[in-house]
């Protein structure tokens, strides 16, 4: 029995380390892909070994090797970019897929999408009766992939929200976690609709510490065009504040789109610097900030792609950098302890300095909320009722 318990153990052991150098490698092969973008110049020159090594791999790849790399693609929000940029090498004479057409693959996303972004139409529209107009967050960063859920602000009432959402779209609102209830967040089921809307009511933030920045965030936003459809979104620098709230501060973990996002982002010469560092000073988020970037960067860095420009303010404020961190079975993971930690503290720190006893008092919740959330996923193996 002993022997039988601990083989098992080991199976179980072996195949998560399977399992992560394979997600690892994935994850190195989006970073190459997209980062280094479509550059058939390069291809005979060693900088383009690493293009050139992925093209190989995905030519050679099984069909189900090549089934879960397209699923990987989705899990990190870049599926339909993904396949634009494979295509791009397929006509370039590059790369053959071996199973399914990309084209096909292509007009599957884009039809999903499609219908995605026009839900999204009505979910604004039926906001817009609370009074207040909502702002997009999250979801269109993404573009033209978009995320899991369809994300919003809203500065309205809970009551109204919950109202407008059952009575204009049939919506269903879904149990809320604590983590939901101390955030002011709702999750609604739209019928025909496989992705959760997500609102953020009043407030952002695990905790809802947030207060203020929803103000400046709404001041802030601009009207974008995407998809035939016009939608209210943070501008660039609030982007990067609301990605960063919720890789750095919350999750502890960042997906392949975050990177590529900024990556975009800052080589489109989108970001005011010194605007987004006198920002986030305030919301005591500037730290978490610059270590997202300086991991941006870095991981350009290590696929060969050309350096991301940072200011050396940037650089010089982050507390770590891509070195620290490490891919899981999924994402690319911030260890908790020191690193997270540590950003932790210093927004906490910040905002009791800044005499927000409210936002400091949220934040103390955190500890207690992260540990009972896995103490419950170890028990349950689900950490949504708390987290």
């Amino acid at each position: 029995m002993i022997r039988s318990t601990l083989t098992a153990s080991t199976s179980t052991v072996s195949t998560r380390t399977s399992s992560k150098a394979r997600s690892a490698e994935m994850f190195e092969m989006l970073a190459v892909l997209h980062l280094r973008g479509f550059r058939p110049a390069d291809l005979a020159t060693d900088a383009g070994l690493q293009t050139t090594e992925v093209l190989s791999k995905l030519q050679t790849m099984s069909g189900e090797e090549w089934s879960e790399f397209l699923s990987f693609a989705e899990l990190q929000r870049t599926s339909l970019r993904t396949l634009q940029v494979l295509k791009q090498w397929t006509e370039a004479g590059e790369f053959t897929p071996q199973f399914a057409g990309l084209d096909e693959l292509e007009q599957i996303q884009k039809q999903q999408i499609s219908y995605a972004l026009a839900t999204l139409s009505k979910v604004v529209g039926a906001l817009e009766r609370t009074g207040h107009s909502p702002v997009v967050i999250k979801t269109l960063d993404h573009w033209p992939d978009i995320g899991s859920d369809l994300d919003l602000f809203i500065s309205a009432s809970e009551a109204d929200t919950v109202r407008v959402m059952k009575s204009e779209l049939q919506a269903e609102p879904q149990s809320q976690s604590w983590g939901d209830r101390l955030a002011h967040k709702w999750n609604f089921r739209i019928p025909g609709l496989p992705q959760l809307v997500e609102i953020h009511v009043g407030c952002l933030g695990q905790t809802g510490e947030q207060e203020a920045l929803p103000a400046y965030l709404e001041a802030t936003s601009v009207m974008r065009e995407i998809g035939g459809f016009s939608f209210r979104v943070p501008d660039a620098e609030e982007q990067v504040t609301v990605a960063t709230l919720q890789r750095m501060y919350r999750h502890f973990y960042i997906r392949f789109t975050d990177l590529l996002n900024l990556t975009g982002l800052v080589r489109a010469g989108h970001l005011d610097f010194a605007r987004l560092r006198t920002s986030t000073q305030r919301w005591s988020t500037w730290p978490g900030v610059a270590t997202l970037l300086k991991i941006t960067a870095d991981y350009n860095d290590r696929v060969g792609a050309d350096a991301l420009p940072l200011p050396a303010f940037v650089t010089e404020a982050a507390r770590f950098g891509a070195d620290v961190t490490y891919v899981g079975t999924q994402f690319l993971r911030v260890p908790m302890l020191p690193q997270g930690s540590q950003l932790f503290l210093h927004q906490l720190l910040g905002m009791g300095a800044a005499l927000n006893f409210r936002a400091a008092a949220r934040l103390s919740l955190l500890p207690a909320l992260a540990a009972a959330a896995f103490v419950n996923l170890r028990l349950t193996g689900d950490d949504k009722g708390i987290w």
